[in-house]
């Protein structure tokens, strides 16, 4: 403190002996958003081993559902989403999906599953936020944004970053000051048909999505 007291001296002793006729007098500081952080304990989910006997030679295949936890905490109520990006998008086989639903066979709604080592296209999933809770409620649905334009996500997270999905009360379509959501991702897969797929050895199964904070 005395330090700083003898610096604030001196610059009031040489201000006064320089005898100006103005001064400029800076005011500075830093405004920050909340801090949030996502957490999925879970960073893996696994189908198994799928026999090629299981898999039509001329249609999709639909494989189970999967899930794992996903919570998003802040330090206060901010504005904040989820963005993903598709680390396997030239492997996309999106019109798998149409034996899921039509609706998520678009290339947005839907990520690669990864290609055999001859190109071959494995199939694709589509990636959803589900029985998510924000700030303790369930009256929420998910938003999405293109452009400036929020409209309803479907809870269905798309697989470009410039599509942010976050949280609303239901029918305000308007992003909300959150503190806390809790939730599941769940994951729907559907493989290719043999006759595009050649399985003629084993092949690993290889999506991967990267998922991001988005302060809005």
């Amino acid at each position: 403190m005395k330090n700083s007291f003898a610096l604030a001296a001196v610059a009031v002793i040489a201000l006064a002996c320089t005898s100006v006729q103005a001064a400029d007098l800076q005011v500075t500081g830093n405004i920050s958003p909340g801090s949030c952080s996502l957490n999925i304990p879970t960073l893996a989910v696994d189908y198994g081993r799928i026999s090629a006997n299981d898999l039509s030679p001329v249609n999709y295949t639909r494989l189970g559902k999967l899930s794992t936890p996903f919570n998003i905490t802040c330090d206060g109520p901010t504005l904040v989403g989820l963005s993903a990006a598709d680390n396997r998008a030239a492997s996309k086989e999106h019109m798998a999906m149409t034996v899921i639903d039509p609706w998520l066979a678009l290339p947005i709604n839907c990520f690669g599953l990864g290609a055999s080592a001859d190109g071959g296209k494995i199939g694709a999933f589509s990636l959803h936020v589900r029985n998510y809770s924000v700030d303790g409620s369930t009256d929420f649905e998910t938003i999405s944004q293109a452009g400036n334009t929020w409209f309803e996500a479907d809870d269905i997270m798309r697989s470009k970053p410039d599509r942010i999905l976050t949280w609303s009360a239901i029918g305000a379509r308007s992003p909300h000051l959150l503190t806390t959501v809790t939730g599941e991702f769940q994951i729907e897969a559907a493989i290719n048909n043999t006759t595009e797929l050649v399985v003629s050895d084993d092949l690993q199964i290889d999506g991967n999505a990267t998922l991001e904070l988005t302060y809005i």
